[in-house]
């Protein structure tokens, strides 16, 4: 049996792993989701001055408080910078991290940093009073024509302006020795598709599913399999 610690991207909140998580426990694991401050069922408490580093101080807490051991930590999209920043507490507790479709920081440089121009024509375009922006189009999660589209769209909400911009904090990155990435093989985002030639070039054991950008919702039972096989090069040898 592993546990599993996921953790939801941009928008979201812990709800986007319900039916991954259900899957995982039919095949016998432990999943555990998390919602970030501000985010999910957190959304009353949205309020300027949240960012990247109230996500990590907030994945840090979550572990010291489950007193979790032994875990297995995936992230997801923007909540690859989350992850990544929370590793140097984090990594003696943890049986290995997978990474899901998720960005790879770079130590003092942000998420809109790394997603260059564009990006940030993007999120100018999307921020509200000059500190949220307004989630993305169904067809940039992935999901555009999912049977989950309507379940999923009506569920996301505007995410700090910060989360985006705030700095990952200087120094090297600390990634636990079993690490993973799973590429979303039908998502065509170009920074994506970078993210993974990175992580094959930092060491990560690379897998593919058949998804856009969010298969825990387009194929949920999918990416639990998919997980729980990675969990088992991840078990305490006998």
């Amino acid at each position: 049996m592993a546990t599993f610690v996921c953790v939801h991207g941009a928008f979201q909140g812990g709800w986007v792993w319900k039916e991954t998580a259900k899957a995982l426990s039919a095949l016998g694991h432990v999943a555990y989701a998390p919602t970030l401050s501000g985010c999910g069922y957190h959304r009353h408490a949205m309020g300027p001055g949240l960012g990247l580093g109230t996500y990590i101080r907030d994945l840090k807490a979550f572990f010291a408080l489950e007193d979790l051991k032994e875990a297995i930590l995936v992230g997801h999209s923007y909540s690859g910078f989350v992850c990544a920043g929370a590793l140097p507490d984090l990594v003696p507790r943890l049986a290995g991290m997978v990474f899901v479709d998720a960005v790879i920081p770079e130590p003092g440089r942000s998420f809109a940093g790394l997603g260059g121009e564009p990006f940030r024509a993007m999120l100018a375009a999307r921020t509200i009073d000059g500190w949220l922006v307004s989630p993305w189009d169904a067809a940039l999660f992935g999901v555009a024509g999912s049977q989950g589209e309507g379940w999923f769209m009506e569920r996301v909400a505007p995410f700090p302006l910060a989360g985006f911009t705030d700095a990952m904090p200087a120094g090297p990155l600390a990634f636990p020795e079993k690490r993973h990435y799973v590429r979303c093989a039908e998502n065509p985002n170009p920074m994506l598709a970078a993210m993974a030639d990175r992580a094959k070039s930092l060491g990560f054991s690379m897998q593919a599913i058949a998804s856009g950008h969010c298969p825990q919702i387009t194929v949920p039972v999918e990416l639990a399999r998919v997980l729980a096989t990675i969990a088992e090069t991840m078990a305490p040898a006998a």
